[in-house]
Order: structure tokens, then sequence, then C-alpha cells
């Protein structure tokens, strides 16, 4: 499939054939995919938790509102999003020349260490980027997937045994698309999304 295709292809799936397995083997070519996402300063605050056993979708899904998708599905992966992501910087910036490493270093500082926000924000928007990337790459390798806002973060954070450092930014079930899908629903059209040169400028057409 090429790029466009896994666009065109790709869509917010519910409903799960819910005996088939997804591998480790395959989530693994999945998320070396994901791995490659962008983030801020290369700071990668994204993590994922993969639930597969029964019992524990089973508690998953009451967090997420008894939505069956998280049940059904081969697997529903909570992404997750680092509020310390910058403090890994010395370690990702290890092999960087002396002088750029340095620069960095004082750079990604200054910008998060005082402005908890930021890093909050960070940790969501670089989690929403790579959780972009992991539909596409899931579309890619045959999967259907649905990203998923509908779930109370303390129950899932306690599910999976978050830390203080972490916070859930949304659910992604993955499996086997199971019956048809329903048209795609009405999208805006591009000369009302994008405009040009200012938000009152003109649309693209």
């Amino acid at each position: 499939m090429d790029f466009s295709e896994v666009v065109r292809e790709r869509r917010a799936v519910k409903k799960y054939h819910p005996r088939h397995a997804i591998s480790d083997a395959e989530l693994k070519a999945i998320f070396e995919l994901v791995a490659l996402a962008p983030s801020s300063f290369n700071l990668q605050h994204a993590r994922f938790v993969v639930v597969r056993e029964p019992a524990r979708k089973a508690e998953l899904r009451k967090a997420a509102f008894d939505q069956e998708q998280v049940e059904t599905a081969s697997a529903a992966i909570v992404v997750v999003g680092k509020l310390t992501a910058h403090r890994d910087a010395p370690r990702l910036y290890a092999d960087a020349p002396p002088e750029v490493r340095q620069r960095m270093l004082l750079m990604i500082e200054s910008f998060y260490a005082a402005d908890q926000r930021l890093r909050r924000d960070e940790a969501v928007r670089s989690a929403a980027l790579a959780a972009m990337t992991l539909m596409y790459a899931a579309c890619d390798a045959g999967y259907a997937t649905g990203p998923m806002i509908g779930f109370d973060p303390l129950a899932v954070g306690r599910l999976i045994d978050l830390d203080d450092e972490h916070i859930p930014v949304m659910l992604v079930v993955i499996g086997k698309q199971s019956g048809d899908l329903r048209p795609r629903p009405y999208r805006l059209p591009v000369t009302e999304v994008v405009k040009l040169e200012s938000f009152a400028g003109p649309g693209l057409t």
C-alpha cells in the first residue's frame, strides 16, 4: 500500500473479530515504525502499554465507559505521554558532538524545566503524533484501529500502573475489522480548512 492508500483506507473502527490474536512479532514491526514519529527536541515523549489479556481488557473496558471494542479488539493500546521527557536529554544526545550536546541540553532545560503546563502540552502533542503514526502503520500492516478518548484517566492509570511522571493520552484499539463500515462521514472541504497567508486569507482552491 502506498501512503495515499493508507490514509484513505484508515478508518476509526469499532467492530472487531474477537478471536483474532495479534502477535508480538506483528506488534514489534508496527512499533518499529511508530518509534520514528516526530517529537519536540527528539525527546520521544510517547510510551505505549499493550493490553491483550482478556481479564485485563475487561477491566480496561470498565474504565473506558463499557465500550465493547476495548474487549473485542485484538489489543487495546494505552498511549502514554511522559511529563518529564526533558530529563532524558543527556542520554538522547550522548552521541552528539560535544558543542551540539551542550547547546541542546541548555536549550531543553531552559525551555521545559520551569514550565509545567508546557511539559504536559508537549507530552500530549508528541504522544498524539505517535498515535497517528501507530494507526497508519497498523493500517499498512493490514490491521484496523480506533482512537478513543472516552475513558477515566485515573482508572486507566491505576490499571496499567502509571506513575506520576506519565499521563494516559488516548486509547487505540487494534484488530481485524468485523463487518462493513458506514460510508466515511462528511469532511470539510480543503478550501474551508486551509487558508493562505493569514487565518482571514483566501481558502486553498
